[in-house]
């Protein structure tokens, strides 16, 4: 390891597209708001030192100032794991006691005895955190930048909870018209259409893009990511440090190939 980064502002992270490191075993951050009730949170960074993924104590830490503690899930901030097998959560709390079980304070568990130690999450995964402060919290994620020439994103029938493989944003459109064409599901409206849908934490609600394709009319977006008709979404809307739901209509799986957006 010829030099290690352990101090990126979350701009220059973003900026790793154009930017020239001197060592592929980068340590980054990317510092988000929280605000108060569900953010939609993305895992960009392998784990640190080359491991597979991120616990949920790495990834938010529980001594992050602003976070509720408590012994219950109702009344301490939420972690909520999708999984797009069965289509349903499970749900992690941040714990605190003062007296009793007090060995897992600070961290998140699925109850009082349970640690979430067996919870990884690798770039790419996505989850909600519920918040029930009422002020912005800033949050800061740190890992390893990825340095894979290339990742894979397995989509499956239905929902998706997703977010970009590498520390970067991330446009499902430079896939290309030809790769859509072949592997998602088209339609001229949403509802038809494969969809990724992104969360907004300001209003709790979302922006829909959708795969189009018409045979006759507004054919100019074709087998591209739209917001409508004649609205292209923007480049690179699935921003780093946020997730996504990709919803598949097709059954069966989906290898999505990205390739690394930057240079290491």
């Amino acid at each position: 390891m010829k030099k290690l980064a352990t101090a990126f502002a979350a701009s220059m992270i973003a900026g790793l597209v154009s930017a020239q490191v001197e060592s592929q075993n980068v340590v980054g951050y990317n510092t988000v708001t929280l605000k108060q009730g569900f953010n939609m949170l993305a895992c960009n960074f392998d784990g640190v030192g080359g491991t597979t993924g991120m616990s949920l104590d790495q990834l938010v830490p529980g001594t992050t100032v602003g976070l509720s503690k408590a012994t219950t899930a109702d009344n301490s901030d939420n972690i909520l794991i999708f999984d797009a097998t069965t289509q349903g959560y499970a749900t992690y709390f941040l714990y605190y006691a003062t007296k009793g079980t007090t060995t897992y304070n600070n961290r998140w568990v699925l109850n009082a005895t349970t640690p979430a130690t067996n919870v990884v999450l690798k770039s790419g995964s996505a989850f909600w955190i519920n918040i029930k402060n009422t002020t912005d919290l800033p949050a800061t994620f740190v890992g390893q930048v990825p340095s894979d020439s290339s990742k894979t994103l397995t989509l499956k029938y239905g929902f998706n909870m997703i977010g970009g493989v590498f520390t970067a944003d991330w446009d499902p459109n430079v896939l290309g018209t030809t790769y859509w064409a072949a592997n998602g599901t088209r339609a001229t409206t949403a509802d038809n259409a494969d969809n990724i849908l992104v969360f907004d934490a300001t209003t709790q609600g979302y922006t829909t893009y959708f795969l189009y394709y018409a045979t006759k009319g507004t054919t100019t977006y074709n087998n591209q990511w739209v917001l409508n008709a004649t609205t292209k979404a923007p480049d690179n809307f699935v921003k780093v440090g946020a997730g996504v739901w990709y919803s598949k209509k097709a059954v069966g799986n989906l290898e999505v190939p990205v390739s690394i957006p930057y240079s290491l």
